[in-house]
């Protein structure tokens, strides 16, 4: 077991190291290509929160561990919110002046809504991966929208130089983030199957509980450092985004992939479980403007709680 451990913890750390490798490459890219720093911000953002999914989706698939992916797209989606979005808050207060993070929470619980409905009838079905994707295609291009709009008035906000590399390193950057994100993916997805078959535990929970934290944990530098630059709206919307996109992108081309059987606890636990934070998240941005780092306390402390509920559903 110590040897799966290993693996895990060694998967988590080339995970997050690939992805912050591969999400510098992408503000570089989008640097060279736009001076639109409110632009070159969202697409930072949006590369931390989809890339590392992605890339542990296609080890899963690889190894034909549907279940491991399944659980982690769920669990990255509630630790986005109670680890992420709650430590970038207790780096610094994150202001909520766009517009566009009070789409996104809206989208992220009716992207819960959803997954409980299709998973009603016990199933989920390749058409229901299907009805994920079209969501998360509709948000998409709604967020777009909203982002568009709010271009002009926030342009004052972010303008800041940005540091340019050459194509060289630029290349070198993404090439040498994806080679470690498909190594970590490879080392967690690994570690997870061997660790829940040591264990006795259901492959979905081990992805849930672990892989989910590492897919949250590798866009944590990203947030981390918007939080700390000023920038919480893109923390925000990191955490927002990675978790409305893991239910509706990431789930839906698993479930292209593998139907999977609807579990009991996902419906009566997990689902309802992420609908509480992200409802609570919400009003905690709304009453003053940001979330302040006593807020990412209860968000952490609300994780927490949910961890171990888990771990006694799991043993009781």
């Amino acid at each position: 077991m110590w040897i799966d451990l290993g693996n895990i913890a060694l998967g988590m750390v080339l995970l997050l190291l690939g992805n912050d490798s591969f999400a510098h490459g992408v503000t570089g890219w989008a640097a060279r290509c736009s001076k639109d720093a409110l632009a070159i911000a969202w697409g930072s953002s949006v590369a931390a929160a989809l890339v590392p999914g992605a890339a542990l989706i296609i080890a899963a698939h690889c190894m034909q561990q549907p279940e491991l992916a399944f659980g982690a797209v769920v669990g990255a989606s509630i630790a986005n919110l109670g680890v992420t979005l709650a430590l970038a808050a207790l780096v610094a207060p994150l202001l909520a002046r766009l517009k566009s993070l009070a789409l996104l929470n809206l989208a992220l619980l009716g992207a819960v809504v959803l997954v409980w409905l299709l998973g009603v009838d016990g199933l989920y079905a390749r058409m229901d991966g299907g009805i994920l994707l079209a969501a998360f295609v509709l948000v998409a291009i709604l967020f777009l929208r909203s982002v568009r709009r709010e271009r002009a008035a926030s342009r004052p906000l972010f303008e800041r130089s940005m540091r340019e590399f050459g194509t060289g390193m630029l290349v070198a950057r993404c090439l040498l983030g994806a080679l470690l994100l498909g190594l970590g993916s490879w080392r967690l997805v690994m570690g997870g199957s061997a660790l829940a078959s040591h264990l006795a535990w259901n492959p979905l929970i081990v992805g849930m509980l672990v892989l989910g934290l590492a897919l949250a944990l590798a866009g944590l530098p990203n947030a981390l450092a918007s939080a700390r630059r000023g920038h919480g709206e893109f923390a925000l919307g990191q955490a927002l985004y990675a978790s409305m996109a893991s239910l509706l992108f990431l789930l839906g081309a698993v479930l292209l992939w593998q139907p999977m059987a609807s579990v009991p606890s996902l419906m009566r636990f997990e689902l309802p479980a992420l609908f509480a934070l992200a409802a609570a998240t919400y009003p905690m941005m709304r009453s003053d403007g940001a979330l302040s780092g006593r807020e990412g306390g209860i968000l952490l402390a609300a994780w927490l709680l949910f961890v171990a509920a888990e771990l006694w559903l799991t043993f009781a």
